[in-house]
């Protein structure tokens, strides 16, 4: 470690995070080598984002606003900084890992000031909450604790059995946890090499904005033949990959992660959204015989494939695995 000439540590360096929202009542997240804190009007900036419902009961109250980019966070960076381990184009950082896996579960673009305030500075980025997203937000476990709102400590289940909870808070460690886990899952070797660095991570959160549909849709459609192509390039030609039909690398998709035994009935219907898909991309026609609840139902699924290829529990709470069932079924 670098120290000065009194032998204490020189300063760690701090910068400051957008669109951070913190779990209720944590005041400080630590995500790898990097520990998160709110900032001192954390309230006031909480209340400056953009909030969809009016809702009232948790640490705060939200209403309906448009809202805009809001300095929610400050993030400690450590002396020596770990190499990202996704395909960045720029050499970078693992903050800039624990950044992505924020904005792909926090639903808001979540990212870091590093640039000088001047006369031709401009946040770029979207600061809407996010369209897609939720059935893999969801689907990190939930881990109550309770936390005293004089003292901060916190307490578990078995030592809550025979304390008041009267001034305690009721807290989710789980998400603090999950992100780490995440974070060592997908560093890990097995996971680089099994999902070819993850650069379909990049594209899913490139799913989830406000936009047209058929964006959203094409987006999530790229990453399942990405997912097919990183699953068999090790045996199968890249010509060879080129060539097969769509519709026979969403049916893998679909029987190797969502188990779905596929019938006739069901190649018809894959076959008929392939169809209008490529018609799509290729000469910009309309989905004439797909329905907006069949492209966002691709969407959705998508959300829960990501989930399984980081070893989530997928969430249904848009009960995607029965709207599945039904297209897979559907006679048309």
């Amino acid at each position: 470690m670098t120290v000065t000439e009194n032998n204490t540590p020189p300063p760690k360096k701090i910068l400051q995070i957008y669109n951070l929202e913190f779990p209720a009542y944590i005041e400080e997240l630590k995500i790898g080598d990097y520990l998160f804190k709110r900032i001192k009007d954390y309230e006031k900036a909480f209340n400056g984002m953009m909030h969809l419902v009016n809702s009232s009961g948790s640490e705060f109250n939200t209403k309906i606003q448009t809202g805009s980019h809001q300095i929610t966070a400050t993030v400690e960076i450590p002396l020596k900084e770990k190499e990202s381990v996704l395909p960045w184009e720029n050499k970078l950082t693992q903050l800039d890992d624990i950044l992505l896996l924020l904005t792909i579960f926090t639903d808001r673009n979540v990212f870091k000031k590093d640039w000088e305030d001047n006369d031709n500075s401009c946040v770029i980025s979207d600061h809407r909450v996010h369209h897609f997203g939720g059935q893999l937000s969801c689907s990190i476990k939930y881990e109550a604790r309770w936390k005293h709102i004089d003292s901060g400590i916190i307490k578990n289940e078995d030592e809550m059995k025979n304390v008041s909870e009267f001034g305690y808070n009721l807290i989710d460690i789980g998400f603090e946890k999950t992100l780490n886990q995440l974070l060592q899952l997908i560093s890990s070797k097995s996971w680089q090499d099994e999902y070819s660095q993850g650069y379909f991570l990049f594209l899913y959160r490139d799913a989830l904005p406000r936009q047209i549909l058929e964006r959203s849709f094409l987006t999530c459609w790229t990453i399942w033949e990405q997912i097919f192509s990183i699953k068999h390039r090790k045996w199968l030609p890249d010509d060879d990959i080129f060539k097969m039909g769509a519709d026979k690398k969403i049916a893998y998709i679909l029987t190797t992660y969502f188990s779905k035994n596929i019938d006739k009935t069901g190649w018809n219907n894959i076959r008929r959204i392939t169809k209008s898909r490529n018609r799509l991309v290729h000469f910009g026609k309309k989905m004439d015989n797909v329905t907006n609840k069949e492209k966002e139902l691709l969407v959705r699924l998508t959300e829960q494939l990501i989930a399984y290829i980081l070893n989530l529990q997928p969430s249904n709470i848009f009960n995607s695995f029965e709207k599945l069932e039904e297209f897979l079924s559907q006679k048309k």
